[in-house]
Order: C-alpha cells, then structure tokens, then sequence
C-alpha cells in the first residue's frame, strides 16, 4: 500500500496550475469536468498530501461530443520510481468489475501524470498500449501540463477530425491511403494532449500570407 505523497518544494504552486490545464485537455477531448471546477487550490494541496489517489479525475463523456470513450481518468503517481515499474503498473491499474466508478477500465481515455524525469520509456509503454490492447493512456510529467501549449497563441488550431470527415477529405484530395499524408508522430506533445492514436486524422489551421488561412491535415503514426 502507498503512503501519503510528500509533495516537493514548489510542487504544490504546479499542481495547482497544471490542474486547470487537465481540465481544459479533457473538456477539449469531449467530457464533462463539471465536478471539478470547484475545488479551491489549498483544497488540492490537502488531497495531494493525503491519498495518493485523492487527485484523480473521472470525467464523463458530454452528450454533444464526440469523445473517443465514455469517460476519462485521469491518475496522478507522483511518486518517483513509476519508469522502473512500467509494466506492472500498466498491468495492475485496471479494475476488471465492470461499472466500476473509481478505478480505471481498459475501455476508458486513460491521462497518466508523473513527477520524475520523462523519458521515452512512458511513450513507448503508451504506444505499446495502444498496439496490443487497445488501450487509450497518455502520459504528461506534471510540468508539461502547467501552461495548454494546444491554446497558446503561437499553436496553430488543432483538431481531431472523426470518421466520416476523414474519409471525405481523402476522397477530395484524391488520397488513397492515410499515410500519403504529412505525419503527427503518437509522442509529440500535441498528440498527446489531444489523445490521438495511430491512425487518426487531425486538421491544422495554419496562417497563411496568401489565403489568410491554410488547412493541413495530418495523420498520427507509431
């Protein structure tokens, strides 16, 4: 059983900003982050500092998006040796009940966030996820997500497009096949706060001299 968590020097001022951050993603991503609007920042530090699973976040799928599952979960380990530990851990975060309210199912949009040095470890145990279950999860060193670089005014519009807008796109372009397109890679930080997997197709509103405004597409691959 894990301890309380003891919370870094500092680290209570970036997890309070961070968590506006996870709200945005998650409500970008289509779920409702109601519940948690309202929770003050010395009420976060109190639950960072009790339950190592205090911080969690269980959102559900808004019923006028188009969200990849029916709820989101976000789970904080804030401890240090999560790299070392990869594997059990993407093994024994599940709950197998189903309907189970507070413990992660391989069928939700899964946000891990860690507080050590991110190393690609966490993005290949992502993909490997992805590749051999299924399974949507993500992660974020705390840090990455203090500012929504998806909202900075240098980021140009990102946008998950759904099915049937990718195969209407193909079709108008005259592509037969998602990889003629340019390429997101599943690891790049953008990737990563719009959840994509391997084989989605994302359009990019970019500034253009010219047409005021460019449309790009592109595809997310391993």
């Amino acid at each position: 059983m894990e301890g309380k968590v003891n919370l870094e020097p500092g680290i209570a001022d970036i997890l309070i900003r961070s968590r506006q951050t996870l709200l945005e993603i998650l409500e970008d991503r289509g779920y409702d982050t109601t519940p948690y609007r309202n929770i003050a920042p010395d009420q976060l530090v109190t639950l960072a500092t009790g339950h190592p699973r205090a911080l969690d976040i269980v959102a559900n799928k808004r019923d006028d998006a188009n969200a990849p599952c029916e709820r989101a979960f976000v789970v904080y380990s804030l401890q240090q040796s999560l790299r070392l530990r990869l594997a059990t851990f993407t093994r024994d975060i599940f709950s197998e009940l189903t309907g189970t309210a507070n413990e992660v199912r391989r069928d939700d949009d899964i946000i891990v966030i860690v507080n050590e040095p991110y190393n690609e470890a966490f993005d290949k145990a992502s993909l490997q996820m992805w590749q051999q279950q299924k399974v949507r999860m993500v992660f974020f060193h705390i840090k990455q997500v203090v500012v929504n670089l998806s909202r900075h005014v240098l980021v140009p519009p990102h946008r998950k497009m759904t099915v049937e807008e990718g195969k209407a796109v193909m079709e108008r372009l005259h592509v037969t096949q998602k990889s003629q397109l340019p390429l997101i890679k599943h690891h790049d930080i953008q990737a990563r706060i719009m959840g994509l997997v391997p084989g989605d197709l994302v359009e990019i509103l970019r500034p253009s001299p010219t047409a005021g405004e460019a449309v790009v597409y592109r595809m997310c691959t391993a």
